[in-house]
């Protein structure tokens, strides 16, 4: 799962019981994927692109104009609700993005900005898709991923996601997040993305449980590590949203901050996920924001000295955990720079 674009918003609780009022009100009659989406679907060998932006025009084009209550009433009649088989799944990891007080005071503010960039994406992301996979492919030959890939807006809430949507594994790509985020190099995206899918069927990872921090390190550092390795020009920013002097600054403190993550090696506390994880700016001051995917490409790098990326790919959680655990401790006990 890639990186969350930080909005504005009100206290959680507070977001989950509006967006959750509007979910039990909107999806009462959630069945088969809505007629909008499986009429926009495309078939790309054994995956199936699946565009939600014709709604999302249909919104924008009949509620730019107006105020943000009335954008977020025309945001849920002509957006979610046609399309509420996904939003369901999208309830919990989203809540905090798709509750009306972010909407109406971030998300539909900044749009206007966004929309130029979404309809050039939306153009060009089947064939970035089409050519991604087979690269993909090729270095990972026994990929056997059979799913859908969302061409949607997010709210902010991603720019990249892998879940289940309808009891199928999905990948989800937020052009609006995409754009707000100024990414212009999107195959790593896609392959990080592609390698959640396809480590999935070794590596069971399920982001919106309460994974044990190390399962949450090995899946996202590896899809991090997977995405430096097939596009090596890619820059920091490119493959893990964080500038040079960031690289550099954790670098510098990567001991320190390893021997705390063993501390909380076997947690599942969604505190800890946060600090490590999820926040852009880390609400404890001594974990830089994102700092799990930093630690989670050191130890892939660190173990891809001894054991090939397919080898790696393929370890079960038995399998990972005391690799993981011993290069953790290895980059705990560097001498700090």
């Amino acid at each position: 799962m890639m990186k969350h674009m930080t909005m504005l918003v009100a206290p959680a609780s507070q977001m989950m019981r509006a967006f959750i009022r509007f979910a039990t009100l909107t999806l009462l009659t959630v069945g088969s994927l809505s007629a909008t989406a499986s009429s926009q679907a495309q078939t790309r060998g054994s995956v199936q692109i699946i565009n939600l932006m014709p709604s999302f025009w249909k919104f924008w084009a009949n509620a730019k104009d107006m105020s943000a209550p009335q954008q977020l009433e025309r945001w849920q009649s002509l957006y979610i609700r046609p399309n509420e088989t996904v939003f369901h799944d999208l309830i919990l990891p989203c809540v905090r993005h798709l509750g009306p007080t972010a909407l109406e005071e971030e998300y539909f503010p900044a749009l206007p900005g966004y929309v130029g960039g979404m309809r050039m994406l939306e153009s060009s992301l089947p064939q970035t898709i089409a050519h991604t996979r087979v690269k993909f492919q090729k270095s990972f030959p026994d990929m056997a991923w059979h799913g859908n890939i969302y061409l949607m807006a997010s709210a902010g809430c991603f720019n990249g996601r892998s879940q289940k949507i309808d009891g199928q594994e999905s990948l989800l790509l937020g052009l609006d997040d995409i754009v707000g985020l100024h990414e212009t190099d999107l195959p790593p995206l896609l392959e990080h993305e592609l390698f959640h899918r396809y480590h999935h069927a070794f590596f069971a990872y399920e982001p919106d449980h309460n994974e044990q921090m190390w399962v949450r390190l090995w899946a996202e550092g590896m899809a991090t590590y997977v995405s430096q390795n097939l596009s090596p020009s890619a820059s920091y920013m490119d493959t893990m949203w964080m500038t040079d002097k960031k690289i550099a600054d954790l670098d510098a403190g990567a001991s320190t901050l390893a021997a705390s993550f063993l501390r909380s090696f076997d947690s599942t506390n969604q505190t800890d996920a946060d600090h490590y994880f999820l926040q852009d700016v880390s609400s404890d001051p001594r974990i830089p924001g994102h700092t799990g995917y930093y630690l989670g490409m050191r130890v892939a790098k660190l173990l891809n000295r001894h054991y090939s990326l397919a080898t790696m790919a393929h370890w079960s959680r038995f399998e990972a955990e005391a690799h993981i655990r011993e290069a953790l401790q290895q980059i705990a006990a560097e001498r700090p720079r």
